[in-house]
Parts: C-alpha cells; structure tokens; sequence
C-alpha cells in the first residue's frame, strides 16, 4: 500500500487539484503535526482515502481534522493495517498542550502499547510528531527526540515509525533510519511511503 505522509509545511502542489493526478494510487494519508486541519481536510477530499493523524507542538489544543481520525494515544485499523500514534514534542514551556516531559511520553508509550497487547494487536505503523531520541532529531530543547520511543519499538516492533518536526535542510541529512528492526521515516514536508505486504 502506498502511504501519503505529510509533516510542518503546506506543500503547493499538494494544497491544489495537481494532488490527484500526482497521487492517485495514495491508499492511506498519515498527517505527523503541525499542519492546518484545513490542508488535511483538502488533501483527505480529493484523494478519498482514510487519514490518520496525530498533532504537533503548534497545533491547537483542541486539533480536529474533519474526515480523518486522530490516533493520538491510540491505535486502530484501516485497510488492514494496524497503527497507532503518540503526537507532541519535548516540554519547553509549562504551558504547551501537544509537549511532554520524557516521564510523561514514557507513561504516554507504555498506555499504547499496553492497549494493544490486550486487544492482541501488533502494530504495522506507528505516527509520531516527534523523532526518537538521537534519531533525525535536532541539538535543541524543542527538537530533541524522546528516549521513550526507543522503548517504544523495541517492544512493540512496528514495522515503520513515520514523524515529522525536524525539517531537513540539505539533501544529505539521514532521513531514513532502521532502529530496532523499524524503519524510521522523518516525512517533512511530505513522502510516498510503500508499506510492503498490503494492498
């Protein structure tokens, strides 16, 4: 299956009717934080696919995509795949809703997987704002990965991990990475993702 992933920054080509012609064997729309619901809510109408998302360190409080369903702290199933998300970035205010502490995403990752163990479910893909720590993440407070997310698919070995949040500057930054048999993905501004196996 052919994924559509998009992350911090509205694509033009994306945000207008081009989206069909170019996309149009897209499956599954993942959105990974930080994007208008309005880009989401356009992209998930012309395309007619399911979307997923999870929100980032700017989104709204209350982040609510019409037509698409939010999966942060939660997983479900579409089209056969199994896939759960945990949205936001490290704390660098006391007031921000979508930033965690590492104890809090840690508390955050253990209620996920902990859920789909006991629904009996493993987990084809996991969405994140966020990157793993040490993983595409950046030097500073607000663009560091979290620890937990190693634990995070140690444990629940999902196939792919798709997230946002650090922007690739240069074409030689590592955007791909394969972290404890999970392919790390960092999908700014957007990728075409091929998830092996589904139709």
């Amino acid at each position: 299956m052919q994924i559509l992933a998009l992350s911090d920054e509205v694509v033009e080509f994306i945000y207008s009717p081009a989206v069909r012609e170019r996309f149009g064997d897209v499956g599954l729309i993942v959105g990974c934080g930080d994007l208008p619901a309005v880009y989401l809510e356009y992209v998930v109408t012309q395309l007619n696919v399911p979307l997923v998302y999870v929100p980032g360190n700017h989104d709204p409080d209350e982040y609510v995509v019409h037509g698409g369903q939010s999966v942060d702290g939660r997983w479900t199933k579409l089209n056969g795949i199994s896939i759960a998300g945990l949205g936001g970035s490290q704390r660098y205010k006391p007031d921000g809703t979508h930033q965690y502490t590492e104890d809090e995403m840690f508390a955050r990752t253990a209620r996920l997987l902990l859920t789909s163990r006991m629904a009996g479910r493993t987990i084809d893909v996991f969405l994140a704002h966020a990157a793993p720590l040490g993983v595409h993440d950046g030097p500073d407070r607000v663009h560091a990965g979290f620890r937990a997310f190693h634990t995070f698919l140690r444990t629940g070995k999902p196939r792919l991990m798709l997230h946002g949040h650090t922007h690739v500057q240069r074409n030689l930054e590592t955007t791909m990475t394969q972290l404890y048999g999970t392919q790390v993905i960092n999908v700014y501004p957007y990728r075409l993702v091929e998830l092996e196996g589904k139709a």
